[in-house]
Parts: structure tokens; sequence; C-alpha cells
């Protein structure tokens, strides 16, 4: 009976390791098909990531033009056995990128649509010449076919031999130094919104002259993108901006930026304001969600005023106390500034050819607006201030007004913005200046010497010499001096289309001996030279042109442009202007409308809705 248990015993304890076997072989199955199956999902995860890395390293590719080899197609191996592999394929204006991740043996396809978003910025160029406070030099034989618009006095050449087709004004002169200012810029305030923020502003202030204001300078940046907005200078109304007969100007959104600068407005009318009598700037904004402005105030105390905000309309709503005041500048008027020794409205310098027909019709109006216009030629109108001696040694084949028969013209023009703020300068700075860098000179010299560039910065000088020829293919920074001359060609890339580029220089601009510009090949294209230079000296200025240059727009806001003879433009916009002997700017109407872009480096995205992965 003893021998049959333990038999039965046997019998069981084979059963039980037979069981745990057939388990144990079963787990251990399990636990190398889990391992299989996780390590094929690692896989396919990272499989997914190296194909969305085959993407951004094609956008990469295509932001930086000729950093990428055969087409910007990639077949790459990366670390730990990972492969990418691209192609990339034209589709009319656009790119279809497939990328393939490879890890492990498990591949996945990722497949979008990459497309041109152009960063752009406008700038209205509506005068063949526009000019700050610096004024306007013409040489004998000299001209602009266009209008001139200057903050500061147009003077011509003895005998009266330059002269300028169109329109040609001098507003009245501006203080260099602001009256009332309120710098300390310690707390951020927002504007121009809903839910919680103010819709308008206000801040008083008390001039400390009897003057007329011609500017107000406002520290601003913009969220997202908000549209234009106003700006008001009202008399005060019991401790509020009165409603009625205020002073207007318009802050351009596009000359506002992500980032705080001040921000310079001129007014449509320049009213008198009477020493330390409370006036008020207004900010007059709108409403947006999630589009609006920002800007800085202090509690310390501006002793000559306070701030407030309102959170509707600022016509109709309630105004509350601040308690502090926001970041301002005033900048008063009085500066005498004049016409004198020019032509204007005659089509070549022979005064006996400048009869006034045409002068009553759109296309044939050429008037001249200034405090004082002196010894010159007007085909057409004349405004001058009030005095007679304002207006002497001019004969006028028009009408003389004198302003104050023309009112409300009571005061002399307003000064004209620059159409490009120093803040959006800034700002192009500090995009250029997080990409790719040249260190040193870049110098491009000779026949043969064929080169695409941009978008970049150079911390040396920038030289194109001798027959070279240099496509633009996104905006340059150049932290020294620029030079073109001796036959050397610069143009904008196709891919630009009806779009300008830039060439910017904190230094000193030079060209000369035939050096040609193009721009994309389609029409109002064109390339802004611009130069950030403060040089006013005549023999070594912020921009010197001795070329022509018929596709570019020179613009150096805080310094002297001197166009030397026989030099033809299209437009230039400067402080300080000097056209010597025989030198021409011929204006185009595109520049009313110019779009500045990166050009095709740093503008591909992927175009929305089209990311799909390929099975």
């Amino acid at each position: 009976m003893k021998k049959f248990e333990n038999g039965q015993t046997l019998v069981l304890v084979l059963i039980f390791i037979g069981v745990i076997s057939i388990i144990s072989m079963a787990f251990l199955g399990y636990v190398q098909t889990s391992r299989l199956v996780t390590q094929r999902s690692y896989n396919t995860a990272r499989a997914m990531n190296v194909a969305e890395a085959g993407i951004n390293k094609t956008l990469w590719c295509l932001n930086h033009l000729g950093s990428c080899s055969n087409n910007n197609n990639l077949d790459e191996d990366l670390a730990e056995g990972q492969h990418i592999s691209t192609t990339v394929t034209p589709i009319n204006q656009d790119y279809t990128v497939l990328s393939t991740g490879t890890v492990g043996g498990v591949e996945k396809k990722v497949k979008v649509t990459v497309t041109k978003q152009a960063t752009e910025t406008g700038a209205e160029f509506f005068y063949g010449v526009q000019v700050g406070a610096g004024g306007l030099t013409m040489d004998n034989g000299s001209h602009v076919e266009g209008n001139v618009y200057s903050n500061g006095t147009i003077t011509g050449s003895p005998g009266t031999s330059a002269y300028i087709t169109g329109d040609t004004v001098v507003a009245g002169g501006t203080a260099l130094t602001p009256d009332q200012t309120q710098l300390t810029t310690t707390l951020d305030y927002s504007f121009g919104c809903r839910n919680n923020c103010s819709q308008d502003l206000a801040q008083s202030f008390k001039p400390a002259t009897t003057e007329v204001i011609n500017k107000v300078r406002l520290y601003l940046k913009k969220v997202s993108t908000p549209g234009n907005f106003n700006i008001l200078i009202c008399e005060d109304n019991g401790n509020k901006p009165k409603t009625t007969d205020c002073a207007t100007g318009e802050i351009l959104a596009n000359q506002v930026t992500t980032s705080y600068g001040w921000i310079e407005v001129s007014l449509n009318t320049n009213p008198i304001l009477n020493q330390g009598q409370t006036y008020w700037i207004v900010f007059d904004a709108g409403q947006n969600d999630s589009k609006y402005y920002q800007t800085k105030y202090d509690n310390s105390g501006y002793a000559n005023g306070f701030g407030l905000y309102n959170i509707s309309n600022w016509d109709s709503g309630s105004w509350n106390n601040l308690g502090g005041d926001f970041a301002f500048q005033t900048l008063m008027g009085g500066v005498i500034t004049k016409i004198d020794k020019m032509l204007v409205g005659c089509t070549d310098n022979n005064p006996d050819h400048c009869s006034n027909v045409n002068c009553n019709t759109p296309t044939g109006s050429a008037d001249a607006s200034a405090h004082q216009i002196l010894n010159s030629l007007i085909k057409c109108d004349a405004y001058y201030a009030n005095d007679p001696a304002d207006i002497q040694g001019t004969t006028v084949k028009g009408v003389k007004y004198n302003r104050t028969s023309v009112p409300p013209n009571l005061s002399d023009p307003p000064p004209e913005d620059m159409p490009i703020s120093d803040t959006q300068i800034s700002q192009w700075k500090t995009e250029l200046g997080a990409g790719d860098t040249i260190y040193g000179d870049y110098i491009l010299d000779g026949i043969g010497a064929i080169a695409s560039l941009g978008p970049t910065k150079i911390t040396g000088n920038l030289t194109i010499t001798n027959k070279a020829k240099l496509t633009v293919t996104g905006s340059i920074w150049v932290v020294g001096n620029v030079t073109f001359d001796n036959l050397s060609q610069i143009s904008l890339a196709t891919s630009y289309h009806t779009n300008s580029g830039l060439i910017m220089a904190d230094g000193k601009i030079t060209i000369s001996n035939n050096c040609e510009f193009f721009g994309s090949g389609e029409e109002d294209s064109y390339i802004m030279v611009l130069s950030t230079n403060n040089s006013k000296d005549l023999t070594s200025p912020a921009i010197k042109i001795d070329n022509n240059a018929e596709a570019v727009i020179f613009y150096a806001s805080q310094g002297l442009v001197n166009v030397k003879q026989n030099a033809l433009l299209r437009e230039v916009t400067a402080y300080q202007l000097h056209v010597s002997e025989g030198a021409a700017v011929l204006y185009e109407s595109g520049l009313a409308n110019a779009k500045f872009t990166h050009g095709p480096g740093g503008i591909w995205v992927i175009k929305s809705k089209t990311w799909q992965e390929i099975k």
C-alpha cells in the first residue's frame, strides 16, 4: 500500500513539474514576445521621430540655400542604427517632402507640403525724395521727377537750375529736443484689447513754451498683428480729454514690432499749445481679443500731468486714474524752414519752358508749400506763411496763398514720418543676428566670382567688385562698411517675385563705377540699401552714390546721402540729402506699396493641415 502511495506521489510531482514547465515556457514565450513587441513599439516611435527630424532638416536646408547638396534630398545614417531618407518634389510654388525614418528594421513615413510664408514689412514710399530735418540741397542741373517732402529746408543752386517736377513740400521745422518727456519705463500696460484690458489711454502734459506741436513719441510694442491706431492731441475738459477739435496722427502697425521701441508720429495739423496749459495725448486703439498693443508706465510721478485709462471708447466711456504716467515725448515746432532757389513743377531747368498748363488737373498739379518760398519759380500754386517777406524774389505762375487766407491751414505743413521706424530696423537686426553669421569680411572679387548670400549677418565689411555677381537670397546685415563697384552686379533671387529685399549696414555704403542692381525680374521688386550710420560729412557720408541705381531704394534716416554727378536713382530717403550736378531721381509708382521680405531664406514653413503618415 505504501509503495502504491509513493508511486502516486511521484506521478503527482512529475505532473506538477510538467505543469510548471509548461507555464514557465509560456511565460518565457510571453516575455520574449512582449520584449519584441516593446522593442518594435520603441523602434516605431523612434522611426517616427527620425522621419519628423527629416522634415525639420529639409526645412532647414530650404531656408539656408546652398547648405545642403542633392537638391535638399537627404540620405543620412544617424547614431544607433537610425537612418533618414527624404525626397523633395516641387509642386507649383510649393514643395512636397516625403521623409522616411528607419530604426531597427522599422520604417515610418511622413509627408508634408511646405510653402513660402514671407515675413513682409510694408513701407510706403510716396515721394521720389523724402528728407528729414537735415534738409535737401540740389546742385546745378540736378532734378527729381516726382514729389518731394522734406522736414528741413530745400536749397537749390544760384540761377535756379535745379528742378522738381512734382509737388514740393517743406514742413515746419521741429525742435531737436523734446519739450516734455516721461522716460521711466518700469511697468507694462496693455491696451486695445478686451477682457479686463483697457481700450484707450490718455496722458496729460503741460508744454514749457507756447508753440505749435509737431510730433509725439510713444514707447510701444505689439502682441500679434493689431491694426493701425490713432493718436490725438486734445485740450483739457475737467481733468479729462476734450472730445472735439483734436489734432490727429496715425500709428502704423507695421512700424511697431513685438519688442519695445520709441515710435514717432506726426500730426495732420499742428495746433499752437499754450505754455503751462493742460493738454492730452489720447491713444485711440479700438478693441480686439488677441491682437493689441502694450506700452510702459511708471508711478513715480511725472510733475506736469497724469495718466488715465478707459475700458470703452475714449470719447464716450468713463476715464479712470492710472496712478502713474505713460512713457511719452512731445516735440514742438517754430523752426523756420524754406524753399530757396528752386524750379518747382518744371520739366527742365529752363524757366522759359515752365508754363502753368495743366495746373488744375491731378496729374499736372505741381504746387509748392513752405513757411518761406524765396528766389524760386513755382509752376502752379504757392502756399507760404503770412508775411510778404516769406515769398520774396519768387515768381508764382498759379496763385499765391497766404496761409491766414486759407483756413484751417494756419500753420506750416506737418512733418512727415519716415517710412521705416528705428524699431523695425532693430527687429531686423535681432532676427538676422539669431541666424547664420559670417565672421570677418566678405569679399567677392573678379570676373567669374559668383555667389548667393542671405539671410545672414556679416561682422566685418562687404565688398563686391570687379565684375563679380551677387544674388541676394535673403536679408543681409553688415556690421561694417559696404562697397559695390567696378561693374559688379547685385540682384535679388527670382524667388522674391514682387517682393523687395534688404541690404543693411551699420557702417558707410559706397556705390560707384557702373555697378548694376536688379530686382527679382518682376515688376515693383527693388533692393533697399539701408545705412544706420549717422555721418553727415559730405566727403564721407552714410551713403555715397556715384552710379546709376534704378532698382534701388536708398535709406539713411540718421545720416547724409550724397548723390554724385550723373547718378540715376528711383527713390532716396535720408535725414539729409545732397544731389550733385547732373544727378537725378526718377520716382516709380510701385514704390508706394513696397513689400520687404527676408527672401527665400527663412520663410519656408509647413502648410497647414498637410501633415500625413504614409502607411
